[in-house]
């Protein structure tokens, strides 16, 4: 890395108060960092990781100036590992767990902690999960395990136990809102359709994410006007990750169940008008029975599932559902 992250300006306030309790000596060996998508939840983690290893750290978090620091800096701090999901199923396999439990079982330098960071947690497999439970249970000596998770409902019950789970939430939308000034038009706006996620505002705002944005709506709108073959819409975006569709027309499905409930969404003028269109094309039970399947497949290991094959069955059962 070439610098330290920045804790999110909103959420100085939770890392704060991690950190209190890591000076008062009690600190959790696990911790479970959760919270809607896009409030930032690796960079809290990442902040806090960095300011756990700071040898001089400040009120706001790691001073960026010390050895540990440096070596932070450096990617070469010896009592720090992460784990990211890799391959193609973009899953935390479970061989680099278990080189990270056999190394958290290590004894870390004097004085210090001795951190693992798992981004996106919630991509572990059952197997690399289950590895995490020794560790869980018997951490090794100023050992800190912190895991990210936006669906912590993924993780086995047995792992959620053994963590301290801090969901993060805006706490200051003026900071947030400052923050995203620079980078974007019409933050305050931005943030309300972005359900106060500045993080997500950011990535809506780049065209890359508006045109799958654009594709995954056509196909949702087009699936229940009767505007093509379901094997032609499931077609249109076979290319994109199983769980991105899935988490877009599960955010589609409760809207237009809000909506047919006369509550206002409140998004993008494009979104609202498809939204508007399908409201009726399902009574109000079946868009909360379809919700509620749309997020057990996402909750579900669906990235080893290719797309097409996940959603030719849903679309077609969709399919059959909507009144004429």
């Amino acid at each position: 890395m070439e610098a330290l992250t920045p804790c999110p300006p909103w959420l100085v306030k939770d890392c704060a108060a991690v950190l209190g309790r890591a000076e008062q000596g009690s600190l959790p060996h696990a911790l479970l960092i959760t919270g809607i998508e896009g409030i930032g939840k690796q960079q809290f983690a990442q902040a806090l990781a960095e300011s756990l290893l700071c040898e001089k750290k400040l009120p706001e978090g790691a001073c960026g100036q010390c050895d540990s620091c440096a070596q932070l800096i450096a990617d070469a701090h010896p009592e720090y590992r992460k784990l990211v999901p890799e391959g193609a199923n973009a899953s935390i396999k479970v061989d680099s767990v278990r080189e990270l439990v056999t190394w958290l079982q290590l004894t870390a330098a004097q004085g210090s902690y001795r951190v693992a960071l798992l981004e996106q947690a919630d991509s572990l497999n059952r197997n690399a999960a289950n590895s995490l439970l020794k560790t869980l249970e018997e951490p090794g000596d100023n050992a800190v395990l912190i895991l990210v998770a936006s669906r912590p409902g993924s993780l086995p019950a047995t792992v959620q136990s053994r963590c301290q789970t801090i969901t993060l939430r805006m706490h200051d939308k003026a900071a947030a809102i400052e923050w995203l000034t620079p980078q974007i038009s019409s933050p305050a706006d931005a943030l309300a359709a972005c359900q106060g996620g500045p993080y997500t505002c950011i990535a809506q705002s780049q065209a890359e994410f508006q045109a799958t944005s654009k594709l995954l709506l056509k196909a949702w709108t087009d699936l229940f006007m009767h505007k093509g073959s379901v094997g032609r819409i499931s077609d249109s975006v076979a290319d994109l990750p199983t769980r991105e569709c899935l988490a877009a027309f599960g955010r589609f499905t409760l809207l237009a169940a809000k909506a047919r409930a006369g509550v206002s969404v409140g998004v993008d003028p494009a979104v609202q008008e498809a939204i508007l269109a399908v409201k009726d094309r399902l009574q109000n039970e079946q868009w909360f029975t379809l919700h509620d399947r749309l997020l057990k497949l996402h909750r579900s290991d669906s990235a080893s599932f290719k797309t097409q094959t996940v959603l030719e069955g849903l679309l077609a059962d969709i399919r059959i559902m909507i009144r004429d």
